[in-house]
């Protein structure tokens, strides 16, 4: 897919350009709503070494529980890896922490909130099915992407004082494991189709020459 200036989504620099001016103009939506809504999402950021430190422990329980779904991951490589793994590391780190940010700013800090004006439970519910589907990829992706926003859900509330920053966290570290690790399946794929086992030499491990020797 291209825009008639010649930039191509499926490059790097026309990725992370599309990338983050999606997530620019969701932000501005988000504040927009939120000034509309009379809601302030980031009024709900408090700095924390103990709440930055459940984040990530959190987000290593996601990591592990998106793992064990090997179709939902194998869904994601296919519909991601090509780009991603065009991507530097500190691409991925910025992606994913801007995702993180204005996703957790969009869902927990303004409509999650602004819903449980109506009913808290309604809210919790409401907001998580539409992150699942938002996130649909498939039917099991949008499950596991439901479970895992109600996670994030839980994560601002429980424990103590009510505070975003433990689901920016976790889900801007879980985004970039996961951004790595698809990356990294993807390019050992591509090296595994350019250079297969079969069209390596062999080689004789008695005198340590391969079988194209002279």
């Amino acid at each position: 897919m291209t825009v008639s200036q010649g930039i191509s989504i499926n490059d790097r620099e026309g990725f992370l350009t599309y990338s983050f001016s999606f997530l620019l103009v969701l932000l501005l939506l988000t504040m927009w709503l939120a000034w509309l809504l009379d809601v302030q999402p980031i009024r709900t950021i408090h700095w924390s070494l103990q709440d930055f430190a459940m984040g990530s422990l959190a987000a290593l329980g996601m990591m592990a529980a998106f793992s064990a779904f090997g179709s939902v991951r194998q869904q994601a490589e296919d519909i991601l890896g090509p780009m991603l793994a065009r991507c530097h590391w500190y691409d991925l780190l910025v992606l994913a922490t801007f995702v993180g940010i204005v996703e957790e700013l969009l869902f927990r800090g303004l409509l999650e909130q602004w819903l449980s004006r109506v009913d808290p439970w309604f809210a919790f519910f409401a907001v998580n099915i539409l992150f699942g589907l938002l996130h649909a990829v498939s039917a099991w992706y949008a499950v596991l992407a439901a479970i895992l926003g109600g996670i994030l859900s839980l994560l601002a509330q429980i424990p103590g004082e009510y505070n975003l920053l433990r689901p920016i966290v976790a889900h801007g570290l879980y985004d970039y494991i996961g951004f790595l690790w698809v990356a990294r399946a993807i390019r050992r794929r591509q090296v595994a189709d350019e250079f297969p086992q079969d069209d390596l030499p062999e080689k004789d491990y008695g005198n340590g020459k391969s079988n194209s020797d002279p």
